[in-house]
């Protein structure tokens, strides 16, 4: 018992010995004084931002070349998976004296490890550029995403020959090396620039065909200030050249003040799809009608030529070409008192007339009422009469419907000789004694011929009605 004992008092021994030394393994250490991070015991980092830039010889740029596609060769340095693309876009016909062409630069970030970069529009003597397109864009390239970046320039050659167009030299800075700036520049181009006339003036474009339009015109009052719209498109166009050459055409007159032609670029006008060079300006031009209160109510737009060089055409510059906007008349409303001014001048005589008219109408009117009244009063009195039973009735009725007095007045009134003898037939009946055999045929005759001018009266005058 002892032996198998003692053995597993050594076994448990053991296995004690073995368990103390893993959780004494587990344990941390005790600090040391070289423990504590220092300069002398700290590992350095792969990425030394602080580092010494790195440096590279001066940029020597490279002789030109008369190549116009696709370059991509230049002088200097650039980062890693960056490359750079220029290409000068030659038209058909050349290129040509004061005829801008487009210039393109194209640079592909393949390891997207540009941070920062600059660059500056294609220079050199006797050239002018203005930039046109700056895009930023996402292509895949042997399937894998690459930071595109464009740039596009209209270039105008100022001079005829042999011309050495430079491309700006270009600074970059890659991810990870704040303090290294690569540097490069691509390879200048020789170009063959032909000449036009010496005479023309420079102000004169060489551009395809403009267009030149206007916007509709507001309604437009005497006195009060308006404004002209006009848009203009085409290649080689100045706000200075522009302004030059409507200023010579707007001529005002005291019908139509025109003030100065105000000229800028279109902030709103994109690049026409089919000419990349073209540019859109917007003209504003000052209109007072009737601008010295003559009443005058329209005036005459001038018609407007805007000259330029057909680029097109060969030789070049050979004629002067124009796009032509007609001119037009436009009318007006004046002022209130020359509204009023010519309200009367319009009117005073038609309305003279009208109310001429318009009497001449009454006076028909109440002529021809008149005519019926004294037609119906006739008939009734006629028909009175033809039912007297003697003669004192008779001349009683003959009174009220006429309004005579007496024998003699009735015949002054109305001269009619049957008349006249019927009446004095009537008369002699009253006076003495009467026969039916006698009264019939006077009452007879005085109904036949009773005169329908006794019954045509004054209104003041006329009998009462029977």
């Amino acid at each position: 018992m002892n032996r198998h004992g003692l053995r597993s008092g050594q076994g448990l021994g053991a296995w004690l010995v073995l368990w103390l030394g893993l959780i004494a393994a587990g344990m941390p250490p005790a600090a040391t004084a070289f423990d504590i991070p220092t300069p002398q015991n700290s590992p350095q980092s792969k990425t030394d931002f602080f580092s010494a830039p790195k440096t590279f010889g001066p940029v020597i740029p490279l002789p030109a070349t008369a190549q116009t596609g696709d370059n991509e060769t230049g002088a200097g340095h650039l980062p890693s998976g960056v490359s750079v693309t220029t290409r000068i876009e030659v038209p058909p016909e050349g290129i040509r004296q004061r005829a801008p062409f487009l210039v393109r630069m194209v640079w592909l970030d393949r390891q997207k490890t540009v941070a920062h970069f600059r660059l500056h529009r294609p220079s050199g003597e006797h050239f002018d550029s203005r930039r046109i397109r700056l895009g930023q864009e996402i292509r895949v390239i042997d399937g894998r995403q690459v930071i595109a970046h464009t740039y596009e320039w209209a270039v105008t050659p100022l001079a005829a020959g042999s011309l050495t167009l430079d491309f700006a030299r270009m600074t970059f800075t890659a991810v990870g090396e704040p303090n290294t700036r690569y540097e490069y520049q691509p390879v200048s181009r020789e170009l063959r620039v032909a000449a036009i006339p010496a005479d023309w003036p420079e102000s004169l474009p060489m551009s395809r065909p403009p267009t030149l339009t206007s916007e509709p015109l507001p309604a437009l009052t005497a006195g009060q200030p308006a404004a002209w719209q006009l848009k203009i498109s085409g290649e080689g166009l100045t706000a200075y050249s522009l302004r030059h050459w409507l200023d010579e055409q707007l001529i005002g007159d005291t019908a139509l003040g025109i003030g100065p032609a105000e000229v800028r670029l279109s902030p709103t006008e994109p690049i026409p799809a089919d000419d990349p060079l073209a540019q859109t300006f917007e003209v504003r031009i000052p209109l007072l009608p009737d601008p010295q209160g003559t009443r005058a109510t329209e005036g005459r737009l001038p018609s407007l030529r805007l000259p330029y060089l057909d680029r097109e055409e060969n030789p070049p510059g050979a004629a002067l070409h124009f796009v032509t906007l007609p001119g037009q008349t436009l009318h007006w409303t004046p002022t209130p008192a020359a509204r009023l001014e010519q309200a009367l001048k319009f009117w005073w005589w038609r309305a003279l007339l009208f109310l001429a008219l318009l009497l001449a109408l009454a006076v028909g009117l109440r002529d021809l009422w008149r005519r019926h009244a004294a037609r119906q009063r006739h008939r009734r009195a006629r028909q009175a009469m033809a039912q007297s039973p003697n003669a004192e009735a008779l001349w009683h009725i003959l009174q009220q419907t006429t309004g005579g007095h007496s024998t003699a007045e009735l015949i002054a009134r109305a001269p009619n000789p049957w008349f006249s003898e019927a009446l004095r037939a009537l008369d002699r009946l009253r006076f003495s004694a009467e026969s039916p055999a006698d009264f019939n045929p006077v009452r007879t005759e005085l109904v036949r011929w009773l005169p329908l001018a006794l019954f045509r009266c004054p209104k003041k005058n006329r009998p009462k009605a029977v």
